[in-house]
């Protein structure tokens, strides 16, 4: 692994000294605010709390500050989910006098305002409720600072080394003997999921078309310990620089739950305390980017399709581009090719900036035979009207598979289990070549309290056809994520063909094939749920699915046309649930046979036709 070095070097200078031409300025100036907001991917009304903090942002964009801090328990992810907690931000967030009580929460320059506090008692907090968060802004910035500060940064787009210099000059002395300077790396537009109470969405414009979430001002590192580095001279008149360098990893998050750090989206924070509170005065600075080797050069990222393809129609796919030159991309020409064979071209128009993400671009609809393995490719032609300067990340692939889940039987039944928020599930199994809904159900009645219940509901399907299963979860955490153990399964003729243990996140598509024959499920009067033969028509080894109310005796005989009986399975003892008998046709006759399933409570007879 990497190393990510941080290293620091401080150096003290007085006004008129070189270090003064720094951008930091030498007027006294009113205090910048900084709102250190606690927010998290599961919170819901997180969202409210960004957009309340980006309308104060846009109100004074050069006196606002803004770090998002992902802590807390609805900061913890499930694996495929960007982890966007820090060690830092963890630290803040418990830090001794913050007195969280909900989320989102904010702290305004470290203050604690009793009649804002969302700690109600003494000895209330830091921590602000979203609703109070523009009045103690506004209160912050009629105050005088005694200091002010500024800092940007260059980072080498090859080698992901990040140089900060940050200066604080005094334009009164510190009434206190202990100063801080803390500098944070933030980022924009880091990609996930967000879950939103508002109706309609909270800030819903940070939403994109793939619903996925932009997460802004996202705490990253701290480029200095967490509480800061210690100014030695805070008297009037006095310079103080730093310097940080830092190396950027390529992605940030626990094993599983990464996400990648893109070097455009960047930007730099720093503020002065006194110790660890009350912060004096904060201000942004920009991370600029040099090293590059290619003017225009983007690389095709993020192909996305569904795992499994059933028809091969409308077969729909994605990509997204990096920008890796120097140029902001304005035009770009894709092709596409399914399998080798080349398909159409894509004309794309927008504007992405150097070292960041494109939006998501949406491939057409492809019809196709699908193979047992597919592949969707994507190439880039040109960028801003002339060739890529650099081809090597150019191409794109995605491999897709046929499905292997078949049923063998016109008669399917869905199992699913619910847990106690039952009014966020629903499933929906469409005919995946015209859409049209096969059958459907939820959502369901919320429980009294964590525990499952079952809901079960049978369909037919015809031959030979292709189907698609969709489960949706409306918050986000399935049917088992601590209010009960739910799940699914999906079975034809009683046989399960797609299981799920309910922890699919918002939701899965899962596709399935009915077989050119299907078996006709039967149910009795008896102890028989339904038996299935399949395959069938056959030519060799058949296999007879038995599904049983409960433990039972059976008996199984196969009859020609003309009534002789050519098998014969003598009574024996089965449990409930699906049971199956194989047999072997090889040496019987091309023709049409009888299959008898009997127990002493009922029958039941299906017909089976060999071929040769």
């Amino acid at each position: 692994m990497k190393k990510n070095l941080l290293t620091i070097v401080a150096l003290t200078s007085f006004a008129g000294s070189v270090m003064a031409q720094l951008p930091v300025s030498t007027t006294p100036q009113n205090k910048s605010a900084v709102l250190e907001e606690f927010t998290g991917i599961y919170c819901g009304y997180c969202p409210d709390g960004h957009q309340i903090a980006n309308t104060i942002k846009n109100s004074n964009p050069t006196k606002v500050v803004l770090i998002n801090i992902h802590a807390g328990g609805y900061a913890n992810v499930a694996v495929g989910e960007p982890d966007l907690k820090t060690t830092e931000g963890t630290a803040i967030n418990s830090m001794t006098g913050m007195n969280i009580t909900g989320y989102p929460a904010g702290d305004i320059s470290r203050v604690v305002v009793a009649s804002a506090a969302q700690q109600t008692a003494a000895p209330y907090g830091m921590a602000q409720g979203r609703n109070k968060w523009t009045t103690s802004v506004n209160s912050i910035l009629t105050q005088t600072s005694y200091c002010n500060v500024a800092l940007q940064g260059t980072v080498d787009v090859n080698t992901r080394v990040l140089t900060v210099v940050a200066q604080v000059y005094y334009t009164a002395n510190s009434p206190v003997s202990t100063n801080s300077l803390t500098i944070f790396l933030l980022e924009d537009k880091v990609i996930g999921p967000q879950h939103n109470y508002g109706t309609p969405y909270y800030n819903a414009a940070n939403y994109n078309a793939d619903g996925s979430y932009n997460h802004n001002h996202v705490l990253r590192k701290g480029l200095t310990p967490t509480y800061g580095i210690t100014i030695p001279v805070t008297t009037m008149g006095t310079t103080f620089t730093t310097t940080a360098t830092y190396t950027i990893p390529a992605t940030y998050g626990a094993a599983g739950k990464t996400n990648p750090c893109l070097l455009g989206n960047l930007e730099l924070a720093a503020f002065v305390t006194e110790t660890d509170r009350p912060t004096i005065t904060g201000a942004n600075g920009p991370v600029m980017l040099s090293g590059f080797a290619n003017a225009l050069d983007i690389a095709t990222t993020n192909m996305a399709c569904d795992p499994f393809v059933c028809s091969g129609s409308n077969f729909a796919s994605s990509f997204k581009f990096t920008n890796m030159g120097s140029t902001p991309v304005t035009s770009a020409v894709f092709s596409y090719s399914m399998n080798g064979t080349a398909t159409g071209t894509i004309n794309w128009s927008g504007n992405v900036n150097s070292m960041t993400s494109s939006q998501t671009v949406t491939v057409p609809l492809i019809n196709f035979t699908a193979l047992p393995s597919n592949t969707i490719t994507v190439d880039v032609v040109s960028v801003n009207g002339s060739n890529d300067q650099n081809a090597v990340n150019n191409l794109g692939s995605k491999t897709t598979i046929l499905t292997t889940a078949i049923a063998n039987s016109i008669n399917m039944q869905m199992d699913f289990t619910q847990d106690q928020y039952g009014s966020e599930d629903s499933w929906v199994v469409y005919n995946e070549v015209s859409n049209a809904i096969i059958s459907q159900d939820g959502p369901f009645t919320d429980l009294a309290a964590s525990g499952t219940l079952l809901h079960t509901k049978t369909f037919t399907i015809g031959a030979n056809t292709c189907y698609k299963l969709v489960v949706s979860d409306a918050y986000g955490d399935g049917v088992n994520s601590g209010y009960g153990v739910g799940g699914y399964s999906l079975k034809s003729g009683g046989s399960p063909i797609i299981t799920s243990n309910g922890q699919y996140g918002t939701g899965e598509t899962k596709l399935y094939k009915s077989s050119a024959s299907v078996g006709i499920g039967a149910v009795t009067a008896g102890n028989i749920n339904a038996v299935n033969i399949y395959p069938n028509p056959t030519a060799g080894t058949t296999n007879l699915s038995v599904d049983l109310r409960q433990n039972e005796s059976v008996s199984v005989s196969v009859l020609n046309a003309i009534g002789q009986e050519v098998y014969t399975l003598k009574s024996a003892n089965y449990n409930a649930g699906v049971n199956t008998i194989s047999f072997n046709t090889e040496n019987w006759a091309a023709g049409v046979y009888f299959v008898n399933v009997a127990t002493a409570n009922g029958s039941v007879k299906q017909k089976l036709t060999v071929n040769k």
